[in-house]
């Protein structure tokens, strides 16, 4: 998440146990900061991991639109650091006419002065992008899809207006470290969630 303060970016017999299992009610759903989302994957992303992702993201009620894979905008790729300037992304993102919408790689990102980015996203304009490269360090399967949840949801948070939370198990609170991340919850505070455009 980058965050400038003047301007708008922010990166287991199973029918006769099942006769006797009484019913549960049903869960209620997660507050999220969307219901649908476009989905541009940039290379590098491997098909696997796309298909993984979306598949997650439509587990969690979201409906999803699957664009093509895109090459790396020109301009984007910094040889010194080896990594993608993340704003170069979002601006490739934002040319696409669906909103809102969610740029993904698998490369490393950067943004600004900082030495590196999980995602970015400009305010209200219902663009962002998400970096999955860092989020798959020391992590299961399943560890690496609920980092990547809540990147994915809180950047679309800021694309939709919302702002940094300090409710610490929410999704839009900050987070610069990975186990910053894994401490926040997947979804948005009932603060947060009175606050998403409907």
């Amino acid at each position: 998440m980058f965050s400038k303060s003047t301007g708008r970016i922010f990166a287991d017999n199973a029918e006769a146990f099942v006769a006797h299992v009484p019913a549960q009610a049903e869960s209620p759903p997660l507050r999220l900061p969307v219901g649908e989302v476009t989905l541009l994957p940039i290379s590098p992303l491997d098909g696997a991991t796309l298909e993984h992702i979306t598949a997650a993201l439509r587990s969690r009620g979201v409906k999803v639109e699957l664009r093509p894979t895109i090459l790396r905008p020109r301009g984007a790729y910094d040889e010194r650091r080896h990594q993608l300037r993340a704003e170069v992304l979002l601006e490739r993102v934002a040319q696409t006419a669906e909103r809102p919408v969610l740029g993904i790689t698998d490369a490393d990102c950067y943004a600004g002065t900082l030495n590196f980015v999980f995602g970015i996203a400009d305010l209200r304009s219902g663009t962002a992008v998400v970096s999955l490269a860092r989020l798959r360090t020391g992590a299961s399967m399943s560890t690496f899809t609920v980092r990547a949840m809540k990147e994915i949801f809180h950047e679309l948070g800021h694309a939709v207006g919302l702002h940094h939370c300090e409710n610490p198990r929410c999704v839009m609170r900050f987070s610069n470290s990975l186990a910053e991340t894994d401490a926040k919850g997947e979804q948005l505070c009932e603060s947060c969630n009175r606050h998403v455009p409907k």
